[in-house]
């Protein structure tokens, strides 16, 4: 069985190796801004007492507020497990770094998500729709969406 990692001392972990940046430790999740999403991914791959080599899934949620991409990591090293989250706030224009540089498997879900929720994952290696044909208008499982428009 897979442990889940204690987030207070990934928490502490983090902010030790990555000084500067705000992350914060829910019981069951760590949550990091956008902008710093990219370098807390790259820690929690190399930093070898965490290893979180396997990205198990990245999918997103649509809150009136914001839209909350949430990354599920595994280490298989450690046979320990983690979730991240972080939330985009600009709902007209959502983007975010992509992560396929350091989890190759990361390719399909942010296209995913782009096509779904309309999240712009920059530097991605070929975004575009994968369910959706090309010029099909808005996003489906965003809140907003009208069926038809």
């Amino acid at each position: 069985m897979t442990a889940v990692l204690d987030y207070p001392q990934l928490k502490a972990a983090l902010s030790k190796e990555l000084p500067g940046i705000e992350i914060q430790a829910d019981g069951s999740f760590l949550l990091v801004s956008p902008e710093d999403m990219h370098k807390v991914c790259e820690r929690l791959t190399s930093l070898p007492s965490i290893q979180m080599d396997y990205l198990t899934n990245l999918t997103a949620a649509d809150y009136s507020e914001y839209i909350e991409i949430i990354f599920h990591l595994n280490s298989i090293t450690h046979n320990t497990s983690a979730t991240v989250k972080t939330r985009l706030t600009d709902k007209k224009n959502p983007k975010m770094a992509s992560v396929v540089d350091i989890w190759r498997g990361a390719e399909l879900q942010e296209r995913e998500i782009y096509d779904l929720f309309g999240v712009f994952f920059e530097n991605h290696i070929g975004l575009k729709r994968i369910f959706l044909w090309e010029g099909f208008e808005g996003y489906p499982l965003r809140k907003d969406f009208v069926n038809g428009h």
